[in-house]
C-alpha cells in the first residue's frame, strides 16, 4: 500500500471518528400559520431533554438573519393554580335519549344552566345514561367525582361526551370505570375521573352495559381557573425498571421532564398490591444553581390530602409522592385497571415503587410505566424575515446568568400592548418538529424491546483482563500502520540511482 493511499484511510477514519463526534443539534424550525404578526407555539415534551436549562430558559425564537425575536410564556408555570370544587346538576336519562334528542328534555336559563322541559327524565335505577350541567363551572375541568348508591358494587364501565348545544357531542377520553371491589378483605374505590382540562358545557355519561349501570347519586367537578386553554397532555412510551431490588423497583425517566401523571400497567392479571411511589434526583455539583422553575399539577395539590397517615418507608434522598394500591383483577364486565396517578409536576430523574413486602407481589414480571405532562406554550413575535427557527443550547455556559442574553422571555404585558390577563392571547398558529438524533431512536428502541429485567452480574475477573487484551491489540495494529507509513514515505523520499 502506498504512502498517499494509507494516508487517505488515516483521513477517513479520522473524519468518521469526528463525524461521531459532532455538535448536537442544537435549532429546529418553525412552520407559521396564518399572518400573525403573533403566533402560538406548543413546544414537545423531547425539548427537555435537548435544552440546557430545566426551566426552558435557553431558548430562543429567530428569523431568518438569526436574530433573536420577542417571545413571552403563555401561561405562568410557577404559579399557584386556583382549583375551586362544586357540586352540579345531573339528570338520569332514558335509553330513548338519542343524541339528536337530549336537548328537546330541556330548556337554557339566562345564566347559561339547564332546567327540565319534559317529564322524559328517567328513574335513578333505571338510567343508562346522565346528563352532567357543568355550565356553571369556571375555567378548566380537572377532575369529576361521583358518588353511587351506597349499596352499588362492581365494575361500571362508561364513556363520556361533551357538548356546547345538547346536539353535538364529540367524546372526552376513551373507555373509563367506576369502581367498588372488594379483593381479599380489601376495598377497592375508583370514583374520580381526570377530564385534561377540558372546557365544555355539558357531559353526558354512557354505561356501557346499560343493563349494569350504578345509579349515580351525586357529582362534583374539580375546576381549575385558566384563561387560555391548556395542551393536552403527552406520554412517554413504557417504560420498564432500570433495577429491581428486594421490595422496590427504579425506573429511569426522560431527561428533564416535569412529570404530572402515572400510569402503572400491570403484566400479570389479578395482582393487586400496595405501593409507594417517590422520586429520586441525581447528586448536583455543589456549585450548580438549582432552576427557579417548578411546575404545579392542580390534581396532585387536590388529591395529595388524600394521602395515608402511615406511608410506606422510604430511603435516603427519596421524595416520597404518593402512596396507593394499583390493582388488574378480572371481573364480570371486563378487566378493572388502576387509575391516573397524579404527581406533582417537578423534575425527577427517576421514579421508585416501593412495595409492602417482596416486589414479587407486583407480579413475576415487574410492572412497566408511563408518565405524562403538559407541554409548554410560549408566543412569539413574527420580527423580521422567515423563515424562524427555535434554538436552544445544548449544554449550561459556565458563568453565564440565565436570561441576561438578548431573546430572553418577557412578560405577556410587554410583548403584547393592551393584554388583558382576562382575556385570551389572539395569535395565529406555529408548529416546530425536533429532529430525531440515532441514539434517541436507539434508547426509545431499547425501551420497547421485550427484554427481561437485568440482574446483576457478579463480578468477572476474565472480563477485565479480556479487554486489556483487546485495547493492547488495537494498539499494536495502529503502531503496524504508522511503521507501515512511515517505511513507504522514506521509500518514496529515497534518491533515484
Amino acid at each position: 500500500m502506498s504512502g498517499r493511499s494509507i494516508h487517505g484511510v488515516l483521513v477517513a477514519l479520522m473524519a468518521a471518528a469526528s463525524a461521531a463526534q459532532a455538535q448536537p443539534v442544537t435549532s429546529a424550525p418553525i412552520a407559521l400559520q396564518g399572518a400573525g404578526p403573533y403566533h402560538r407555539l406548543t413546544l414537545p415534551l423531547a425539548i427537555y431533554g435537548r435544552a440546557a436549562y430545566g426551566d426552558l430558559s435557553d431558548l430562543r425564537v429567530q428569523n431568518a438573519a438569526g436574530h433573536a425575536v420577542p417571545y413571552a410564556w403563555l401561561r405562568n408555570e410557577a404559579a399557584a393554580p386556583r382549583t375551586a370544587s362544586q357540586a352540579v346538576p345531573i339528570f338520569a336519562l332514558p335509553g330513548n335519549a338519542a343524541s339528536g334528542d337530549t336537548a328537546l328534555a330541556f330548556t337554557v336559563r339566562p345564566d347559561g344552566s339547564l332546567a327540565l322541559a319534559s317529564k322524559t327524565i328517567a328513574k335513578p335505577n333505571d338510567a343508562t345514561q346522565w346528563l352532567i350541567d357543568v355550565s356553571q363551572v369556571k375555567g378548566s375541568l380537572l377532575q369529576a367525582r361521583f358518588e353511587v348508591a351506597p349499596d352499588a358494587r362492581g365494575l361500571f364501565a362508561f364513556r363520556l361526551e361533551a357538548s356546547d348545544d345538547l346536539r353535538q357531542w364529540r367524546s372526552v377520553g376513551s373507555d373509563e370505570q367506576l369502581v367498588r371491589l372488594t379483593h381479599g378483605g380489601q376495598t377497592i374505590e375508583r370514583m374520580a375521573v381526570e377530564l385534561g382540562n377540558l372546557r365544555t358545557r355539558f357531559l353526558r355519561l354512557r354505561w356501557s352495559d346499560p343493563q349494569h349501570g350504578a345509579p349515580l347519586a351525586k357529582v362534583e367537578i374539580d375546576g381549575v381557573q385558566e384563561v387560555e386553554p391548556v395542551a393536552p397532555i403527552e406520554w412517554s412510551g413504557a417504560l420498564k425498571p432500570e433495577r429491581c431490588a428486594e421490595d422496590y423497583c427504579d425506573y429511569l425517566l426522560p431527561r428533564g421532564l416535569p412529570v404530572q401523571s402515572l400510569r402503572i400497567d400491570l403484566a400479570d392479571i389479578n395482582t393487586l398490591a400496595q405501593v409507594g411511589v417517590s422520586g429520586l434526583v441525581d447528586a448536583a455539583p455543589a456549585s450548580a444553581t438549582p432552576p427557579q422553575f417548578v411546575p404545579r399539577n392542580p390534581l396532585y395539590a387536590l388529591r395529595h390530602s388524600q394521602r395515608r397517615t402511615t406511608a410506606l418507608p422510604t430511603g435516603p434522598g427519596e421524595a416520597p409522592l404518593l402512596d396507593t394500591v394499583v390493582y388488574r383483577l378480572a371481573q364480570a364486565g371486563g378487566e378493572a385497571r388502576s387509575p391516573v396517578l397524579a404527581l406533582d409536576g417537578a423534575v425527577y430523574s427517576r421514579l421508585r415503587l416501593r412495595t409492602a413486602g417482596p416486589v414479587s407481589v407486583l407480579g413475576a414480571t415487574p410492572p412497566t410505566i408511563a408518565v405524562g405532562a403538559t407541554p409548554r406554550t410560549l408566543v412569539f413575535l413574527s420580527q423580521g424575515s422567515a423563515p424562524f427557527s427555535l434554538a436552544w443550547r445544548a449544554a449550561t455556559d459556565k458563568g453565564t446568568v440565565q436570561g441576561a442574553v438578548p431573546g430572553a422571555p418577557l412578560a405577556l404585558s410587554t410583548l403584547i400592548p393592551g393584554y388583558a390577563a382576562d382575556k385570551p392571547v389572539a395569535a395565529d398558529g406555529a408548529s416546530v418538529t425536533l429532529p430525531v438524533a440515532a441514539v434517541e431512536a436507539a434508547v426509545a428502541a431499547a425501551a420497547l424491546a421485550p427484554v427481561p429485567v437485568p440482574e446483576a452480574a457478579p463480578h468477572d475477573p476474565s472480563r477485565k483482563w479480556w479487554l486489556w487484551g483487546a485495547l493492547g491489540g488495537g494498539l499494536l495494529l495502529l503502531a503496524g500502520m504508522a511503521w507501515s507509513l512511515f517505511a513507504s514515505l522514506r521509500k518514496d523520499g529515497a534518491p533515484t540511482d
